[in-house]
């Protein structure tokens, strides 16, 4: 399949208006039959979690908590 250069800007031109403006995310691009069919853009928005669990917590251990009981303080990081 061959595709015109009006093709080739057009196609690169979505892709940089996906990139646009992005901080954290990505931009997946769906062929069929060699032919862009889907651009999906996902855009991440950052937070800053600190947890706070049960008594003894420590959350650098490798442990399993089985515990309804777990605070969460959440911030969100600027961007």
């Amino acid at each position: 399949m061959v595709h015109s250069q009006k093709d080739k800007v057009a196609i690169i031109s979505e892709i940089q208006k996906a990139l646009d403006n992005m901080v954290f995310g990505s931009v997946e691009l769906y062929v069929q039959n060699r032919k862009v069919t889907q651009i999906t853009v996902r855009h991440i928005k950052k937070t800053n979690v600190e947890t706070k669990g049960p008594k003894g917590f420590n959350a650098q251990d490798d442990v399993n908590v089985n515990s309804d009981k777990i605070g969460v303080k959440i911030g969100l990081d600027k961007q």
